[in-house]
């Protein structure tokens, strides 16, 4: 490990700042963590879309099984 930069591996600079930069530049200074935050924030509540997907896995899972269990019943 000389330091040297192995031939053939040009990468754009934008895909490689981060990787080069100290890791206190990746986390949020604190006067970021106190700053208001603009636009829309975290509903208290789930959507009618999350927990629609929600019903239908469970549904599908319970039904998947229920399936399973005839099949395996009616093999014994």
């Amino acid at each position: 490990m000389t330091g040297e930069r192995p031939p053939g591996l040009d990468l754009p600079e934008a895909l490689t700042r981060l990787l080069k930069a100290p890791r206190t530049a990746i986390w949020p200074t604190p006067e970021d963590r106190n700053r208001l935050r603009l636009g829309r924030q975290r509903p208290s509540q789930p959507s009618r879309a999350v927990i629609g997907v929600w019903i239908w896995a469970i549904l599908y899972n319970l039904i998947g099984f229920a399936i399973l269990a005839t099949l395996w019943r009616t093999m014994h």
